[in-house]
């Protein structure tokens, strides 16, 4: 059996093609966390970074890619207590599971809480921390007020910072 050199030509520039699609595309299957710093977005030096919510663990705590995030100033009912179903609810509502959210590190409480990152949360260009305490799902943490780079926002200050 004789290969021309047209077929070999072919076929190697189909395997560059099929090589450079994949190059191309698999960044894009497991949604990386984008590191951002802009002044809109973000305050301070902690970290800020954009990426996919893939959990909702309670009112107050979800999961960006693989960072688990406890959002700043605000505390919601845990699963024992009154109007936990409904804060859950709020929060996969306003940052739905697959979805892309924004995560501000709180510079004055970088060292986290039980493992994870304390920080202010948004998607579709909503706070998170703020609607829940708008909608009376949370109360302000007042025990983070004095460090809490947050706690001059207008929403912080509002509800008792």
């Amino acid at each position: 059996m004789k290969i021309s050199k047209v077929a070999i030509g072919a076929t190697i520039a189909g395997v560059m093609a099929v090589a450079a699609i994949v190059i191309i595309l698999l960044p894009l299957q497991s949604a990386p966390i984008t590191n951002i710093r802009s002044t809109e977005s973000c305050k301070g030096s902690a970290s800020c970074f954009s990426g996919t919510v893939t959990k909702i663990v309670d009112g107050d705590t979800l999961d960006v890619e693989n960072t688990r995030i406890r959002l700043a100033l605000v505390n919601t009912p845990e699963i024992d207590e009154d109007w936990y179903g409904e804060a859950k609810s709020l929060t996969s509502e306003l940052c739905p599971v697959g979805s892309k959210a924004v995560v501000d590190e709180d510079d004055g409480q970088t060292g986290g809480s039980y493992g994870r990152m304390i920080a202010k949360v948004s998607c579709a260009g909503k706070v998170l921390n703020e609607e829940l305490l708008k909608a009376d799902m949370a109360e302000i943490f007042t025990n983070f007020c004095a460090t809490s780079e947050f706690r001059n926002e207008d929403w912080a200050r509002e509800y008792g910072c």
